[in-house]
């Protein structure tokens, strides 16, 4: 079985998130929070995968830029 992607489904988890770039600790936490919600889904919808995978990208980005592993830490790390 095949699920469809639902735009106006997607649009309302949209509306209900409101995802944007990460600027504070506090954003990440609250996108962490819901990506956590999101992979306790059994049965995710389409939409819901969706908004996962945006949320994902963003925190990506956001602890990246913010806590960068140096060549020493991938060496303590690769070390343990």
């Amino acid at each position: 079985m095949t699920l469809t992607f639902d735009k106006n489904a997607y649009e309302a988890l949209l509306a209900e998130v409101q995802p944007q770039v990460i600027t504070s600790e506090e954003e990440n936490e609250r996108y962490l929070e819901i990506v956590e919600e999101l992979m306790a889904c059994k049965n995710r919808t389409p939409e819901q995968n969706a908004l996962l995978k945006l949320l994902v990208l963003l925190i990506e980005e956001f602890e990246d830029e913010h806590y960068p592993l140096t060549r020493e830490g991938i060496n303590s790390l690769a070390n343990s």
